[in-house]
């Protein structure tokens, strides 16, 4: 078997973004006016690996298969996209499930962790249960990839352009892969930041886009688990829009992963040690 076909909501080019296809419209008023806004859906999505659930995220139903891929490669579950067998998106009760088939000699069960809840939008700890369990960071460091404030800039002045969704509802976040000099090659939106990357994650499998040369830029403010989940892809350099917490900004350094984000004066390389506490 083989991995379904990337998804046909790959991001349109430059100025021909379409809109996205799981927006509702409601009515509000407006200083007085009658107007109409469209709103993400945010439902359910069961994950289950070899039909057997292992997680329920909160998220928008969009480029579901990307999803469940990006989930297992930043969980660490799978060492590779090529180890999926096969990956099925479908709708189930009020939302939907990405089922992903992955050989036994394939599937890397130590990494499990034991949820017991779903996870909910913009949390990427929700669900599981052991503390241990929370920062999972691979071992050694990352190559190094140095951060080019030009390029960070040039790719946030162009992200709007690859953001359908949000276009229409300013709401959802965006994870974007770009080349060095910061054009965008990959594009992904959520609800939830951490599915976006996890979309994202999935698509560059997908598409055969090697994590090597570039960086992730992202719509939303760098926590730790932002940091894991790149670590754990092998993608060693990401940019936001606001400033990493202290213990993402440790767990970067420690991992060999640049940061960047968006300042008041333009983009900040971080690149330095902390003062204060560790």
């Amino acid at each position: 078997m083989t991995i379904l076909p990337p998804s046909s909501r790959d991001p349109a080019p430059a100025g021909e973004a379409r809109e996205a296809d799981c927006s509702v419209t409601v009515t509000g008023t407006l200083d007085g006016a009658a107007v109409e806004w469209k709103l993400p859906e945010e439902v359910p999505v069961a994950i289950h690996f070899n039909s057997v659930p292992y997680a329920v995220m909160m998220a928008t139903p969009a480029d579901l298969e990307d999803f469940a891929i990006g989930f297992a490669l930043s969980e660490g579950l799978i060492a590779h996209a090529s180890h999926v067998a096969n990956v099925l998106a479908f709708p189930s009760g009020d939302g939907f499930t990405a089922d992903v088939a992955i050989p036994e000699d394939n599937f890397i069960r130590e990494r499990m962790v034991s949820r017991s809840l779903e996870g909910r939008v913009g949390c990427g700890l929700c669900g599981i249960a052991e503390m241990a369990d929370a920062i999972r960071m691979p071992g050694g460091k990352l190559p190094h990839r140095p951060l080019d404030p030009a390029a960070v800039a040039r790719a946030f002045e162009a992200l709007p352009r690859f953001q359908p969704m949000n276009a229409v509802n300013r709401t959802v976040h965006a994870a974007a892969w770009c080349a060095s000099d910061g054009r965008i090659l990959l594009a992904r939106e959520d609800v939830g930041r951490h599915n976006a990357l996890d979309k994202l994650i999935g698509a560059m499998a997908r598409a055969g886009q090697s994590p090597d040369g570039g960086f992730v830029l992202m719509s939303s403010r760098c926590s730790f688990e932002l940091v894991q989940k790149c670590a754990l892809a092998g993608i060693s350099a990401l940019a936001t829009v606001s400033a990493p917490t202290a213990l993402a900004h440790r767990l970067a350094r420690e991992a060999g992963l640049s940061l960047a984000a968006l300042s008041k004066q333009g983009v900040m390389i971080f690149d330095g040690e902390m003062n204060g506490h560790p």
